[in-house]
């Protein structure tokens, strides 16, 4: 797992890599929102383990977890049952 912060569009973000798959996070005071994540191979549980390990993590740090608007139901499903919440606008 790497951790490390990137600048995406002037925005500061964490980036998480585990595997085939990256996500980006927004960090703030008192929350951590999960903006987007990809990864090549899809299945292999990566994306469900990276979710799993960063929410632990923003958790313990005293920060709110969740996820902005899944842009396909594959994500939807992943949220939904790790249940990590969704913001739909």
């Amino acid at each position: 797992m790497i951790k490390r912060q990137v600048t995406h569009m002037g925005m500061p973000l964490d980036e998480w890599v585990h595997e085939s798959c990256t996500a980006h996070f927004g960090v703030g005071p008192d929350w951590a929102t999960l903006y987007d994540i990809r990864s090549t191979t899809p299945g292999k549980l990566h994306a469900t383990w990276l979710l799993i390990w960063a929410r632990v993590h923003y958790e313990i740090l005293g920060k709110k977890f969740a996820s902005s608007v899944a842009l396909n139901d594959r994500m939807r499903r992943i949220l939904k049952r790790l249940e990590i919440l969704e913001y739909l606008g």
